[in-house]
């Protein structure tokens, strides 16, 4: 594998992801707690601001994952494609994650490349000149080859079961978060189940899952003691 030449690692830019969806998505969710003791009887906002913050611990366990477990070239070549898009300013993120995710795995041909790199200059790409004549030679990735990319199954039933915990958490409505444990723990099993991507997401769900449903256990159970006194 090429090793980084004279370029930006990286790091800056996953620190940055990682500490900003992890700080806004727990800001968010405990935000949304306070606003369902402030105004209860207005309890819309406070979800619909759950479900954001949410969607950012997410966001932040899919960062987290990424980072921890590609190597310094991929991590680099990752961000480099990120900023070189936001050097476009077009706002086309699923374009930018797209070439990002290719040249994290060395599938991004050498056109595209120096299209990319034209965009920004200054920001040179993260590896050898060799690559940009043999884009699927020395860039091929530790990843590759591990088995199936459920990454997006996992990402859902973390999701799903970070929503369920939301809602076990809230005493008037915890049998809520019911649904979404069944369906996020059926989900993580398909996640884990097959090894490669999206496995250790998956397993994260699944903990999640399961601290939910003791939760939801354990309001049921005061609940019952409550009504037979």
């Amino acid at each position: 594998m090429a090793k980084v030449a004279n370029a930006r690692t990286g790091n800056g830019y996953w620190s940055t992801q990682i500490a900003v969806s992890a700080l806004l998505g727990a800001g968010s969710v405990g935000t949304s707690y306070v606003l369902l003791v402030v105004k209860p009887d207005e309890p819309g906002g406070a979800v619909l601001l759950a479900l954001i913050g949410i969607a950012l611990l997410t966001t932040f366990g899919w960062t987290l994952d990424t980072a921890t477990r590609s190597t310094p070239l991929e991590r680099a070549l990752f961000a480099w494609a990120i900023m070189q898009h936001e050097a476009a300013g077009h706002g086309n993120d699923a374009l930018a994650m797209s070439d990002a995710a290719r040249a994290r795995d060395g599938t991004l041909d050498a056109d595209r490349i120096r299209a990319l790199q034209a965009l920004r200059p200054g920001n040179p790409y993260p590896a050898h000149l060799q690559p940009l004549n043999a884009p699927r030679g020395e860039l091929a990735t530790a990843s590759r080859g591990l088995g199936p990319d459920r990454t997006r199954l996992a990402l859902a039933a973390l999701f799903l079961a970070l929503t369920g915990l939301y809602f076990s958490c809230i005493p008037p409505v915890f049998v809520l978060g019911w649904p979404f444990q069944f369906a996020a723990s059926i989900m993580a099993v398909f996640a884990i189940v097959p090894r490669g991507r999206g496995r250790r997401l998956g397993i994260a769900a699944a903990s999640v899952s399961v601290l939910g449903t003791i939760v939801t256990l354990v309001l049921l159970l005061l609940r019952i003691l409550q009504e037979l006194t």
